[in-house]
């Protein structure tokens, strides 16, 4: 059988505030929107190869969601997770224990609205 599909496109992030939100990813991790559609609340920020992060502001009244609930969450790829945590915690950001696995070090980390993020190094076999 052949995939109907060929990749991710964007992974979508329900936020508070998505100006503020997009303030946040751009000083923390450099990341820049690329669109940003008003009337909807949101903003897209791509990543170098292929896929996207959409901030979407939830609705007025909205409840957000339990961190810990969380199921899906987005994973970045770097070539040095050492140091990609040491400069998360540089600049503010709360980020947990650096693990390692089954030939991948890795953290998790969260934005100013309580969504879990992951870094991951894949290691050298």
């Amino acid at each position: 059988m052949t995939a109907l599909f060929d990749r991710i496109d964007t992974f979508i992030l329900p936020v508070d505030d998505y100006q503020a939100a997009v303030a946040w990813y751009a000083a923390k991790l450099g990341l820049q929107a690329t669109y940003v559609d008003a009337g909807q609340c949101l903003a897209v920020l791509p990543l170098a190869e292929g896929a996207s992060l959409t901030l979407w502001q939830r609705k007025a009244g909205a409840s957000a969601v339990d961190p810990r609930a969380q199921a899906a969450f987005p994973i970045f790829a770097t070539s040095d997770a050492a140091a990609a945590l040491a400069t998360l915690q540089r600049r503010g950001v709360r980020v947990g224990e650096l693990e390692h696995g089954d030939g991948v070090v890795y953290f998790r980390f969260h934005d100013a609205d309580g969504n879990c993020l992951e870094a991951c190094q894949t290691l050298a076999c």
